[in-house]
């Protein structure tokens, strides 16, 4: 499902349980133009009574949120999200029971109006994706659905992360992959690492953290990260979050979305001098 000759990339992640993210979306101060593609944060897995694994969010206000997204900027991409539980016993269910699990799970998607899936792995889950994506595939290909693994430490590579067959995996069956660079040694170099493994620059996203806290990324590296994506031939940038972009310190409260903007200004070439200042 892949496409070579996609444009860029925005996406950034929102969150589902804080009922103040919310109220900026109602009140119309989220700057929904600085993405193309929103992760809503975050699902799992949930066993089905007739047996079998499908996706849940269990946010409070996962479908207000993703509601008033749909509204307000109807072109963009909405994605639901997995962490890492039962990830490893859908891979055995489908293997027992013909996908079985991968076509409940494209089915939820469709009938919740979602493009698709970004699998955040960061555990116990990492080991089985591969074989996830390689089932989920056949299932989300026909429905239009799409496929991206969000990727922690990525310094250590797709093999060190998700094992020896990751390069070949990927290429074939993911259509993103959102590198969480803040966590590791930033886009340029974390990025050629991916690169130098095989994996298709067009299926890579630089990845920035917005949220005032550790992993904070400066406004300088953040336009620095994102056009030396734009310059290796990537396939796009991602934020986390823009719900929390830049707040006075207190989660999703008074957010300035400068990371967001930071990033649309250097994709669309707008003059950003004043923001580094």
């Amino acid at each position: 499902m892949n496409d070579n000759n996609a444009p860029f990339e925005i996406t950034t992640w929102y969150d589902t349980w804080n009922e103040l993210g919310l109220n900026n979306l109602i009140n119309g101060i989220v700057p929904l133009k600085y993405a193309t593609r929103y992760n809503l944060a975050f699902g799992n897995l949930t066993a089905n009574t007739s047996g079998g694994y499908t996706v849940e969010m269990p946010g409070p206000y996962t479908d207000a949120v993703k509601g008033q997204i749909a509204m307000q900027a109807p072109g963009a991409i909405i994605f639901s999200s997995l962490t890492d539980p039962l990830i490893p016993e859908a891979v055995q269910d489908n293997n027992q029971y013909n996908n079985r699990s991968s076509k409940y799970i494209a089915s939820w998607l469709v009938a919740n109006k979602y493009r698709g899936i970004s699998i955040d792995a960061e555990s116990s889950g990492m080991s089985a994706v591969c074989d996830f994506v390689q089932q989920l595939s056949p299932v989300f290909k026909p429905a239009g659905l799409g496929i991206a693994v969000s990727v922690p430490w990525p310094d250590q590579g797709p093999s060190g992360l998700y094992g020896n067959n990751a390069v070949a995996v990927f290429n074939e069956y993911v259509d993103k992959i959102e590198l969480q660079d803040y966590s590791a040694q930033g886009t340029p170099a974390d990025a050629q690492i991916w690169l130098n493994a095989g994996i298709n620059p067009r299926l890579l996203q630089g990845g920035v953290s917005t949220e005032i806290g550790q992993y904070t990324t400066s406004l300088p590296d953040v336009q620095a990260w994102t056009q030396y994506a734009m310059n290796a031939g990537l396939g796009g940038m991602f934020s986390w979050r823009l719900d929390n972009d830049h707040t006075n310190g207190e989660e999703d409260d008074q957010p300035t979305f400068t990371g967001a903007k930071m990033i649309y200004d250097t994709v669309y070439n707008i003059p950003v001098a004043a923001v580094l200042e």
